[in-house]
C-alpha cells in the first residue's frame, strides 16, 4: 500500500511539473506570435530584405515551444529577429540576464576603450577616476578583466550579438563587451591586468557612481549622459555629447551658442549611442541656415518627409563631425545627414549602420520589445541601414599616439578647420 501511495505521489508530481511545463510553453508561444506578428505587419521592408519571414515562423515555432528556460526562450526569439541583419530589433526579459545586469551598472572606474589593431586599448581615462589615480592612460591596452582574459570575454560574449553584422559592429561589440565587465555596483572591487609602454600590471580598483543616470523609454535600461563644450586653439569650437537625450537639450543648445564666434566648430559624436528624433532635430536647426528637407522615413504607411527650420539663432561657420564605430542610430542620421546636404565634413572612423526608425512595446509577460518600422533616406537618397556614415576624411586612431596624450581622430579635424 505505501509502495502504491509513493508511486501516486510520483505520478502527481510529474503530472504537475508537465502542466507547468506546458504552461510555461504556452506563454513562451504567445509572446513569440506576438512578435512575429508585429514585425509581420510593420517591418519597413514588405520583402523582409530576401528573407521568407513565414517559413522562419515555422521554423522558430517548435524551438521556442521546446525551450527549457528563460534564457532558452529569449536567446531563440531575438535570433529569429536577427535573421533578419536589421538594427533596432530586439527583445529584452523582464529580468536581468544575459549580463544586462552588468551592462548598464551604476559604476564603473573612468574608462573608455576602442579596438586597435585587434587589441582593447583604452582611449580615455576621466580625471580624478579609480583608473585615473590608479595610473593608467590613455593607449594603455586591456589583457584581462577579474581574471578573464579578453579572448574569453570574446567568447562569451558571442552569446547575444545583435545586427547588424559588419567589421566596424563587432569592433565596436568586442570593445564594449570587455568595458561592460568593469562596470558593477559603486564600491564593489573589479581587478584589471593591463599593459603600457613599460610591461603588464596589474591593480584593483574599487568603482564609483556613474553620473549623468537617464532613462530615454519605459522598460529599456538607462544610459548615462556626457557632455562637454569648450574652446580649442584657433579660436576653435569644440562641443562632445554622447547621446541625444531630453536632459541635455537645452545644454546643447546653449553649448552651441556659445561657440557663436568661434572660427570653426567640431561636434564630438563618437560613442554616441542614439536618442530622441527631437533632441536631435532641435540641435540640426542651430546648423542650417535655410529651410531644407533632411530625410525621408519611408514605413509600410508611406514616406514622411521631415524638413528643418533655421533656428532664431545659429552657427553658421564651418563644422566638422568626428564619428567612429560607436557612433549609431541618431548620431548616424545626424552627422550623414548633414553631409549629405553639404553642411559638415566628417572625420574619424565609418559608424556601424545602426539607423531604423523604431518603436516599443510591452509583451504579455512583460518583456519589452524594440522593433524597425521605418527606413530613414537621406536628402541624397543614401540609406544609412547597414551602410553607416563613410568619412568624407578617414581618420583611424593611433596607440602610439595616444599613449603622447594626442588624439588623432581630434587634431585631423583640428588641422581641417585650421587650414579653413
Amino acid at each position: 500500500m505505501r509502495c502504491k501511495t509513493r508511486i501516486l505521489l510520483v505520478l502527481l508530481v510529474m503530472g504537475l511539473n508537465l502542466a507547468a511545463c506546458q504552461s510555461v510553453n504556452q506563454e513562451y508561444l504567445k509572446n513569440f506570435e506576438v512578435v512575429w506578428q508585429t514585425v509581420n505587419e510593420t517591418f519597413p521592408d514588405p520583402a523582409f530584405g530576401g528573407v521568407d519571414w513565414k517559413a522562419v515562423h515555422d521554423r522558430y515555432r517548435p524551438l521556442i515551444g521546446a525551450a527549457k528556460n528563460d534564457e532558452e526562450f529569449f536567446l531563440t526569439l531575438n535570433r529569429m529577429l536577427w535573421e533578419l541583419n536589421a538594427s533596432h530589433s530586439v527583445v529584452m526579459p523582464n529580468k536581468l540576464m544575459f549580463n544586462l545586469d552588468r551592462a548598464f551598472a551604476e559604476g564603473d572606474i573612468g574608462i573608455d576603450v576602442r579596438l586597435i589593431d585587434d587589441e582593447v586599448v583604452i582611449t580615455r581615462v576621466k580625471p580624478l577616476s579609480p583608473a585615473d589615480q590608479a595610473g593608467l592612460r590613455p593607449g594603455d591596452i586591456l589583457r584581462s578583466v577579474d581574471g578573464a582574459t579578453i579572448q574569453q570575454i570574446d567568447e562569451e560574449s558571442k552569446v547575444f550579438q545583435m545586427p547588424p553584422y559588419n567589421d566596424r559592429a563587432d569592433a565596436a561589440n568586442r570593445a564594449m563587451n570587455v568595458l561592460i565587465c568593469t562596470y558593477g555596483q559603486p564600491g564593489t572591487r573589479v581587478s584589471i591586468v593591463y599593459q603600457d609602454d613599460r610591461g603588464e600590471h596589474q591593480v584593483d580598483l574599487v568603482r564609483t557612481p556613474r553620473e549623468g543616470k537617464s532613462v530615454l523609454v519605459e522598460g529599456v535600461p538607462p544610459g548615462f549622459l556626457e557632455v562637454e563644450s569648450k574652446r580649442l586653439a584657433n579660436n576653435i569650437g569644440y562641443v562632445r555629447f554622447n547621446r541625444f537625450d531630453p536632459a541635455l537639450l537645452d545644454r546643447l543648445l546653449a553649448a552651441v551658442d556659445e561657440q557663436a564666434d568661434a572660427a570653426g566648430l567640431i561636434i564630438d559624436i563618437r560613442g554616441n549611442d542614439g536618442g530622441f528624433f527631437g533632441v536631435r532635430k532641435a540641435l540640426l536647426e542651430k546648423l542650417v541656415r535655410e529651410r531644407m528637407l533632411f530625410v525621408r522615413q519611408e514605413s509600410r504607411r508611406g514616406a514622411d518627409e521631415i524638413y528643418l527650420e533655421p533656428a532664431a539663432k545659429i552657427y553658421s561657420g564651418p563644422v566638422v563631425i568626428l564619428v567612429d564605430e560607436f557612433s549609431a542610430s541618431s548620431s548616424e542620421e545626424f552627422a550623414g545627414g548633414l553631409q549629405a546636404i553639404g553642411r559638415v565634413v566628417i572625420v574619424g572612423n565609418r559608424t556601424p549602420g545602426k539607423v531604423l526608425i523604431a518603436d516599443v512595446k510591452q509583451l504579455p509577460d512583460g518583456a519589452t520589445f524594440v522593433f524597425p518600422v521605418a527606413i530613414t533616406r537621406l536628402a541624397d537618397g543614401t540609406v544609412l541601414e547597414g551602410r553607416g556614415v563613410i568619412p568624407d576624411i578617414e581618420v583611424a586612431l593611433d596607440r602610439a599616439l595616444l599613449l603622447q596624450g594626442r588624439d588623432s581622430q581630434l587634431e585631423a579635424a583640428f588641422d581641417y578647420l585650421k587650414q579653413k
